[in-house]
């Protein structure tokens, strides 16, 4: 009798593999005759939850994504086949949402990025010239819950418009009764006849207009007078610019007389703080000593080309042989004996081997010969 409170298993312990394994063919069967997970897409998305399997025949429905919208009669849904896969579909059907139509502003354009007005795209303004952008210059095609719009209003794009140049001592522009100037618009400055003997002369642009951003080209030029003083140079002389008085631009040229070199630049201009640019030259005389370098000129300015004379008279050296100078007639008689000698003792040297002499008679005669000199 079984002892009481224990129950008998209903499956023998030797039976749960085979259940395990059975369970296990019947799993593998089923999934072998389904499809998988099916296809994704980028503008739709599946209709409730995705499962591991589906089996022969089975249906899957699709919805366009949010910002996008269907367009029939094209199918949204595919079905399991046969063949273990879904049948081909494909998101065609959904169209991205499109912000509204904008026109071109006036005296402008509106460019829509990458040509679509599809939202997450952008939309580029640009003005004609003379023409400027008040407002946003890129607007952006947004979501607003299921609806596609601009992030902003257009721009408008306004005629580039100056305020009167500005007045100068001494002077005065055309148009002066305008008030308003328009993209490109110009006026040309001129000065008032001087008081005294000496004009004033216009210095900087005589012309400017109204350029991009309501701003006139170039600043107002001004009007003085500026008079250089006559310009004078030392063993030289003036070749070209003649005049008794030296006004604004004013521009002289110079060459030095024989003998002697320019040093600065041999043109020279009158300058708006009545100086001359560059300074006058200076005519410096062209040294004739081989030993004595002349200044450096100014690279504007001839440089002196100076070699000194080569003798045609024999017995004279010529310039590059003047390293012999420097030797002595007795050095080079040195040299001789010593040469003479080295080759004499040579000779002695091998005789004595020769001979097999002893080195007392040899040495005798060539004592003698030292007494005798």
């Amino acid at each position: 009798m079984e002892p009481p409170g224990r129950r008998e298993c209903p499956f023998p312990s030797w039976r749960f593999p085979g259940l395990l394994l059975a369970a296990m063919v019947l799993l593998l069967y089923s999934f072998s005759d389904a499809c998988e997970e099916p296809p994704t897409f980028e503008a739709m998305e599946l209709i409730g939850k995705p499962k591991p399997y589906y089996e022969i025949g089975e249906r899957v429905d699709y919805k366009c994504k949010k910002g996008y919208f269907y367009i029939p009669p094209l199918a949204t849904h595919t079905i399991c086949d046969r063949n273990h896969t879904w049948l081909p579909v494909s998101d065609d059907a959904c169209y991205r949402e499109t912000c509204p139509y904008i026109r071109d502003p006036l005296n402008g354009q509106a460019v829509p990025a990458n040509g679509t007005y599809e939202f997450g795209y952008q939309m580029h303004f640009i003005c004609n010239e003379g023409y400027y952008l008040i407002g946003e210059e890129i607007l952006y095609c947004e979501l607003k819950g299921s609806v596609a719009i601009w992030s902003g209003k257009p721009p408008i794009c306004e005629k580039v418009l100056c305020t009167p140049p500005p007045k100068i001592k001494n002077g005065k522009h055309t148009f002066s009764e305008v008030e308003v100037f328009e993209y490109l618009d110009a006026v040309t400055y001129s000065c008032d006849p001087a008081p005294g003997p000496d004009p004033f002369s216009l210095i900087g642009e005589s012309t400017i207009y109204c350029g991009d951003n309501s701003v006139w080209s170039r600043a107002a030029p001004e009007c003085k007078v500026v008079k250089c003083r006559f310009p004078v140079v030392e063993n030289g002389k003036q070749i070209s610019g003649f005049g008794k008085k030296f006004y604004y631009k004013a521009t002289v040229m110079f060459e030095c007389d024989k003998g002697f070199y320019l040093d600065g630049s041999d043109t020279i201009v009158c300058d708006s703080n009545s100086t001359w640019d560059p300074p006058v030259p200076k005519c410096l005389k062209v040294s004739t000593s081989s030993t004595t370098k002349s200044p450096a000129s100014s690279a504007s300015g001839p440089r002196p080309t100076y070699k000194p004379p080569v003798s045609n008279y024999p017995g004279y050296p010529k310039p590059e042989e003047g390293i012999l100078d420097s030797l002595d007639v007795w050095v080079i008689a040195v040299i001789v004996i010593a040469i003479d000698i080295f080759k004499g003792g040579r000779r002695k040297g091998k005789q004595m081997v020769e001979l097999n002499m002893p080195l007392t008679r040899l040495n005798q005669p060539l004592q003698q010969s030292r007494e005798a000199e």
